[in-house]
């Protein structure tokens, strides 16, 4: 997620009452990290001498209990020093080509609100930027958080006016320990081949991630951000983005108009229909393809926080702070990657993976067939002119059964910094589609787009 995501008006939503001082020591945080490495390192070499004693099935097994049981010691360090490492994490969770699934599926927990830090920090942090106490800067600003997560925390407030608006608050010191935390972290996730990449493979993905999460920090330029994707869906009446307020927004304090919505969960249940869900599952699909096919400026944050939905109404979008803009040579490739994808055109297909920096220059193509039984799983929403159901959809686990063969060909590949933030987004929306059960024409929805 961005920084804080804004929930819906949801009754059963509940905060993490749970507090902790935000670690922001580098010293504290360093002795944190190195220790987790230790401790992963370890695990890892003692599960490549366990190895040598059994055989094939037994070996699998106890390696995917030492994924699980190393995991579980990330999540709970990251979730303890929130921040920068919390946030890749949560990157990572869902970057099912880069990471085992057992591994992935622990990460995943990284996705729920982290748990609140003390009032008197996030009072400090406005402070310190306005020269006022909370309560001096709004006519009322409530001390319990509306929701947290792992570079900051959102309040609701009012200003003088009585405009009703949402408070998000930047955690003290957190943009001190970006680069000291990536590099501790690239460090534990190329340990015992975790990612099944070496440390110099992932030097332009931890790049990429390291230039979003400074952006992600500027709350000026995600106001920016906001100001720019309200002119450009000011006329599209399917989708509402909150106002800005800015004499109430700095650095590291961004104020936005409050706009309750229902959260995806809720889509499932009454009032809302299947009909509903196909329509909300369909305008999520074409603002994706939108964006990466045609504009070149993605929202590139999928988590279903930054969503809300209200019943014969708009679709809410939040949290600007992670923009991925897409070059023109990526936008080209991508656009040929889907006519490959959707004409079964498997001869071409290395050539735009080639473009994307998904592929090795170095080594030799794979054969055409191998790219043939991948696409044969990624195509299956459009190669029907009626309409899919992502409900019913196995696309997730037939590629889990694809997993050795892309094993065995994981040298032909490495991970490409341009396209990363861009597999994230359109793999957390296949997600929300899946979860919510929409059904409609994909291929139809696509089409003008190629």
């Amino acid at each position: 997620m961005g920084d804080a995501n804004i929930p819906g008006n949801d009754p059963s939503r509940e905060i993490v009452t749970r507090k902790k001082p935000f670690v922001t020591g580098r010293t504290a945080r360093f002795f944190r990290l190195t220790g987790l490495t230790g401790r992963v390192s370890s695990s890892y070499t003692a599960q490549r001498i366990k190895e040598f004693f059994l055989d094939a099935d037994g070996a699998r097994n106890s390696r995917s209990k030492a994924h699980v049981r190393n995991a579980e010691r990330i999540v709970e360090t990251l979730g303890e020093l929130k921040g920068a490492v919390m946030k890749v994490g949560q990157y990572m969770s869902i970057q099912s080509d880069l990471l085992p699934r057992e591994f992935a599926d622990v990460l995943a927990s990284l996705q729920q609100a982290a748990p609140p830090v003390p009032y008197e920090q996030v009072a400090s942090v406005i402070a310190s930027e306005f020269g006022k106490e909370p309560e001096a800067l709004f006519a009322r600003f409530d001390p319990e958080p509306y929701a947290s997560a792992s570079i900051g925390q959102v309040h609701r407030a009012r200003l003088s006016n009585g405009t009703e608006v949402v408070v998000k608050v930047q955690y003290p010191g957190v943009d001190k320990n970006i680069d000291g935390d990536l590099s501790n972290l690239k460090t534990i996730l190329a340990t015992g081949s975790i990612m099944g990449y070496r440390k110099s493979d992932l030097e332009g993905v931890f790049a990429e991630i390291r230039d979003r999460l400074h952006e992600e920090l500027d709350y000026d330029q995600e106001m920016e951000n906001l100001r720019e994707f309200r002119r450009i869906f000011q006329r599209d009446k399917r989708i509402r983005i909150p106002r800005v307020f800015p004499a109430y927004c700095s650095y590291r304090v961004l104020t936005l108009e409050y706009l309750p919505g229902d959260p995806l969960e809720a889509l499932r249940e009454p009032p809302y229909t299947q009909e509903d869900r196909d329509r909300f599952g369909a305008l999520l699909f074409d603002l994706v393809a939108d964006q990466v096919l045609r504009r070149g400026l993605l929202h590139a944050d999928p988590h279903p926080g930054n969503f809300a939905f209200r019943k014969d109404g708009p679709l809410i979008l939040y949290d600007f702070g992670c923009l991925k803009r897409i070059p023109p040579y990526i936008r080209e490739a991508c656009l040929d990657l889907a006519r490959c994808g959707m004409d079964g055109d498997y001869e071409r297909i290395d050539e735009a993976l080639l473009r994307l920096g998904s592929r090795d220059p170095r080594r030799d193509a794979p054969d055409p067939d191998f790219y043939r039984r991948y696409l044969e799983v990624l195509r299956e929403p459009f190669r029907t002119d009626e309409a899919y159901d992502f409900g019913a959809s196995r696309i997730h686990e037939r590629l889990m059964e694809l997993a050795p063969l892309g094993f065995s060909k994981m040298l032909h590949f490495r991970p490409s910094r341009e396209t990363v933030f861009i597999g994230r987004t359109i793999g957390g929306h296949y997600g929300n589609l899946v979860h919510i059960g929409a059904r409609a024409k994909w291929r139809e929805i696509l089409q003008p787009y190629l």
